[in-house]
């Protein structure tokens, strides 16, 4: 694989949709001033750099996919109220292969990708640097099947980017981790695919910190602002697990109680949500103590672990999975 330049301007990638770094195509549409700048600057048969942007470490991502422009063009849309039409500005881009930048400067008022050199993911991976691929799909969730301590199995989903296929990775945890590490590492890849298009030792490490801080901070804000429907909501999307699902099932209950009683929707709600709190620490034996419920509300809770896993026990791990969903 050869590039045909070593400097490419960038193009940010803030949804993790990144093509298929082997000939996959995408489109769409770009409503900010610097992408349609940007394109109209490249140009149709240009090369640009697809660089994930990491809500995580606020920073782009120095692995992405070098592309090629195939088609710009303008096109009558509708806006959210379905009666106000503007000129969106479309595109498709083909990817010609993995990258990855020495570093980041500004050229023109551009984002410039400096010195970027191949990347064959496939022949990289090895037990040393086990990786998951995340471009030319888009991951959409999972869940982990917890049937022994020697069979936890976990899938993670999405569609082909190019197809709409539906696709899917699975790998079997047990003997590697405990059952409430596997439900953390689910998600914790997942959000690595969806900020970096690509999951690592060190992507998948800051993954599992961020993950788990979060859940813990929708516990506390869960019990501080009486909102049981926070429970499980992080950047990646809602978790499923025992405290979620419960604290939906007495929310909507509870609700449909107060209503019959002929309370109005605010005061029924309100009266729901402190009812919800109070039955979900009672049968789940949960501490209402601030610092202690949000440790409480993880492990006990929503069945994960903080716990720091090791650099060989991650790689181990990410060994269980195939590259791709194509493999």
């Amino acid at each position: 694989m050869v590039f045909p330049l070593t400097d490419f301007f960038v193009l940010p990638v803030v949804n993790g949709l990144l093509p298929h770094p082997d000939g996959g195509s995408i489109r769409g549409l770009f409503m900010d001033p610097y992408t349609s700048a940007l394109l109209n600057l490249v140009g149709e048969q240009g090369e640009i750099f697809l660089a994930p942007y990491s809500y995580d470490t606020g920073r782009l991502f120095p692995v992405g996919v070098v592309a090629s422009v195939d088609e710009i063009w303008s096109e009558d849309i509708y806006l959210g109220d379905k009666t106000t039409r503007a000129s969106g500005l479309f595109g498709s881009v083909t990817g010609l292969g993995r990258g990855k930048a020495a570093g980041f400067s500004l050229q023109r008022g551009f984002l410039l990708a400096n010195n970027v050199v191949p990347l064959d993911l496939p022949a990289l991976r090895s037990a040393e640097f086990p990786i998951i691929e995340g471009a030319g799909w888009l991951v959409q969730g999972g869940f982990t099947e917890m049937r022994s301590t020697l069979d936890l199995r976990v899938s993670i989903y999405g569609t082909d980017l190019a197809t709409g296929v539906p696709v899917e990775i699975r790998g079997n945890l047990g003997g590697l981790v405990e059952p409430e590490q596997a439900h953390t590492l689910e998600h914790s890849i997942i959000r690595s695919l969806q900020q970096n298009g690509i999951c690592t030792q060190k992507t998948l490490t800051v993954s599992m910190k961020r993950e788990t801080d979060e859940l813990k901070q929708s516990v506390e804000m869960a019990y501080r602002y009486q909102r049981p429907e926070f429970f499980g909501v992080t950047s990646s999307g809602s978790c499923g697990n025992p405290l979620s699902n419960l604290a939906q099932f007495h929310l909507v209950g509870e609700l449909v109680e107060k209503l019959k009683e002929g309370a109005s929707l605010f005061e029924s709600l309100e009266v729901a949500r402190r009812k919800t709190l109070s039955k979900l620490s009672g049968e789940l034996e949960l501490s209402t103590q601030k610092g202690l419920r949000s440790l409480q509300g993880l492990k006990k809770g929503m069945f994960h672990d903080d716990t720091v896993l090791g650099k060989d026990l991650l790689r181990r791990v990410l060994g269980r999975f195939p590259f791709s969903p194509w493999d």
